[in-house]
């Protein structure tokens, strides 16, 4: 199996490693118009794919088993009819375009998040993605996470009882460079965007209104921008349970994602483990020894569950829990929040 990749970012090089280190692909790809740095990834790759090489290169999960190779190719257009797979980890804008361009090829593709900015661009590009039937995935890691996924599991089988309250927290530990917030999307749409896929998928329920507020608190680049670095929204459920959503940028504690259900019978949690970054101030309560330092390291066993599940569904095994339809919900909550936080009002979406 040949699966190509085009965006050689940090996301890309990771999508990449772990294909790589996937049962099943024989070539990884790499696609760009810079062939210097087209080159220059493949060497990091092959840094990462090293025998023996470290943990923090390789991940804690990679398996013994050898890689697959690391081609250095050309153009994403020029490589696609040679693929089995494409993978588009490239800046948000581009997402339609080249997703299409796969797409129309015949080719299954795997795309980062968000597929669109805006709800009609979104269900409009769904409709011609959906047209060509060729296989698009897009990249909410969370529902291949096996942890959410038993988190959904429990709650839709009803071993958490009535759900009473939802909290769900989105804490990066690292603060985003100058150069990336003017293009991130902002804080619902690039980083609280995965719990608002993630939390009405666990209970199953769609969202009716939404509140939202924030501020900067650490960086004011963020301020220069008409973002913010901390932020709350708060979704209510059609049955009348709310869930309370944070978000902070830059969290030295450690990244921090959980997801938390409080029912009438039993309450379950994600992200709930030893390198939880909490210290509490009970009486004999250990701090953890160590904590996550990136979104990469805290999600690596669902992000290559992500990864897996792509090449099954090339191979045509798998189940695509992700369609590019699924994300108009996330969507529809991220624009809610952005106009309650910008208006003060309650944001109404049933």
């Amino acid at each position: 199996m040949r699966i190509g990749i085009i965006g050689l970012g940090r996301i890309g090089l990771m999508h990449a490693r772990n294909l790589a280190q996937t049962e099943g692909v024989d070539e990884v790809v790499l696609c760009g118009r810079n062939p210097e740095r087209v080159a220059a990834a493949a060497v990091e790759l092959e840094r990462a794919l090293a025998p023996g090489a470290p943990a923090g290169l390789a991940g804690e999960l990679a398996p013994d088993s050898a890689p697959a190779r690391i081609v250095v190719g050309g153009g994403f257009g020029e490589e696609l009819p040679s693929l089995d797979g494409a993978v588009i980890a490239t800046s948000t804008a581009t997402h339609p375009e080249l997703s299409l361009q796969a797409a129309r090829a015949g080719v299954p593709v795997l795309v980062e998040k968000p597929l669109a900015l805006d709800r009609e661009e979104l269900s409009a590009l769904a409709d011609e993605l959906e047209a060509t039937g060729t296989e698009v995935m897009v990249a909410f890691h969370r529902r291949y996470d096996p942890a959410h996924r038993e988190l959904r599991r429990r709650v839709q089988a009803g071993e958490a009882g009535t759900v009473r309250a939802v909290t769900a927290h989105g804490h990066d530990r690292t603060r985003l460079t100058p150069e990336y917030i003017p293009t991130s999307g902002g804080i619902w749409l690039d980083m609280l965007i995965h719990d608002f896929d993630s939390v009405p998928w666990v209970v199953g329920e769609r969202v009716k209104s939404v509140w939202a507020t924030g501020s900067v608190l650490d960086y004011e680049a963020h301020a220069e921008h008409d973002d913010v670095d901390s932020a709350v929204a708060v979704l209510v459920f059609e049955s009348g349970v709310t869930a309370t959503v944070s978000g902070l940028r830059r969290n030295e504690a450690g990244q921090d994602v959980r997801l938390e259900v409080f029912g009438s019978e039993n309450t379950f949690g994600v992200g709930i483990e030893p390198r939880t970054p909490i210290v509490s101030t009970e009486p004999g309560v250990p701090a953890p020894e160590r904590t996550y330092t990136e979104f990469i390291d805290r999600f690596e066993r669902a992000f290559r569950a992500e990864v897996a599940a792509f090449v099954d569904l090339i191979r045509g095994s798998g189940e695509n829990l992700t369609p590019p339809r699924a994300g108009l919900a996330a969507i529809e909550i991220a624009l809610a929040a952005d106009e309650s936080l910008r208006t003060g009002r309650r944001v109404d979406l049933v």
